[in-house]
């Protein structure tokens, strides 16, 4: 019975498998597919932090379209500007110079993030991606299950086939199953997290601990104006967090709305961190500060997912593992739904 659950459950998600797979690992290299089809990035910017002349060109240039900002980093040296309509633009770090303007799906990268995490199906489809990551965790373990009926036949140094027969086929496909399950698993849970966040972080806050205060609440603040003074707002933010990296800046849209700032503090995992700045856009006031590396565990534990699954902890070969892996879970889905079709 439990073979046949195993079998089956993996032919169903053979081809999310294969969409999810393959979509996964081209993203893993996005920012070097950015270098390569805008040439005129720089190779890196003279400075990763914040430039106030930059940030006022291009808010100009845009006619005032820019909902936030996102300042460049060493992998990807460009500000990124969001527009209320979805579209994002990559500008020159130096010169403001616009590169590339594009809508939601209309360049690579973004097709295969929408593809990846939500099946082109906006919040439904995340859902139901949550759901196919569960039932493949769930498979794993059953193949774990199988794997240990039956260890003396299936063998780890059956890894690689090294013919295409359905003997050796079945071999590498427990092998792999085998030796990488941990991996996996680990794999599958963290897309689960991030598919689900509310609850499992909400979960992982109540039994680790967590602060009160996680995301920006003030909303509203005695401003009379929504235009922004950057050498000042930025002045304040070096202030608050000297070795933290301003990673977005979102702008008031309205007079009475403060210009929120989400940074990287020193210590955090997340690429893009969880500590946030509420400021006044014309005086520098802070009206709300969030440092994530003093949250509690249970944050901590959940802002770690994202970078484990995404490949970006700043380890060196972290994106190459994950590519190995994911292509041996594609063997794993493709070789298991053969061998199961295939059978008499």
């Amino acid at each position: 019975m439990l073979q046949r659950i195993h079998r089956w459950i993996g032919v169903a998600l053979t081809l999310w498998l294969v969409l999810a797979t393959l979509s996964g690992v081209l993203l893993l290299w996005q920012d070097e597919y950015f270098g390569w089809r805008y040439p005129a990035l720089p190779s890196q910017p003279q400075s990763l932090s914040p430039n106030a002349e930059v940030i006022e060109q291009i808010v100009s240039d845009t006619n005032g379209r820019v909902e936030s900002i996102r300042p460049p980093t060493g992998s990807l040296p460009a500000y990124y500007a969001y527009f209320a309509d979805g579209g994002v633009a990559l500008f020159h770090p130096g010169t403001a110079a616009r590169i590339a303007e594009w809508g939601v799906l209309d360049t690579l990268p973004a097709f295969l993030f929408e593809l990846h995490a939500h099946l082109l199906l906006g919040k439904t489809g995340l859902n139901v991606v949550g759901i196919f990551a569960c039932l493949l965790c769930v498979n794993l373990t059953l193949g774990l299950v199988l794997w240990n009926r039956r260890r003396n036949v299936y063998r780890v140094r059956y890894f690689l086939p090294k013919k295409p027969s359905r003997p050796l086929l079945l071999r590498a496909h427990a092998a792999q199953g085998f030796s990488l399950s941990v991996l996996l698993l680990f794999l599958a849970l963290t897309g689960v997290t991030m598919a689900f966040s509310a609850p499992v972080y909400a979960g992982l806050n109540a039994i680790f601990g967590s602060a009160d205060l996680l995301r920006p609440t003030v909303r509203k603040i005695d401003a009379e104006s929504i235009d922004v003074n950057w050498p000042v707002v930025l002045s304040s933010i070096s202030a608050e967090f000297p070795t933290g990296a301003p990673r977005e800046l979102t702008l008031p849209k309205s007079e009475g709305e403060p210009l929120i700032v989400r940074l990287r503090n020193a210590g955090e995992l997340h690429p893009n961190g969880r500590s946030y700045l509420v400021l006044n856009a014309g005086t520098g006031t802070v009206h709300e500060r969030i440092d994530a590396t003093k949250t509690g565990v249970g944050p901590t534990i959940g802002n770690a997912m994202y970078p484990i699954h995404s490949g970006k902890t700043g380890w060196p070969g972290h994106r190459l593992a994950l590519s190995l892996l994911s292509m041996s879970l594609l063997f794993i889905a493709v070789s298991g739904s053969y061998l199961a079709l295939s059978r008499k």
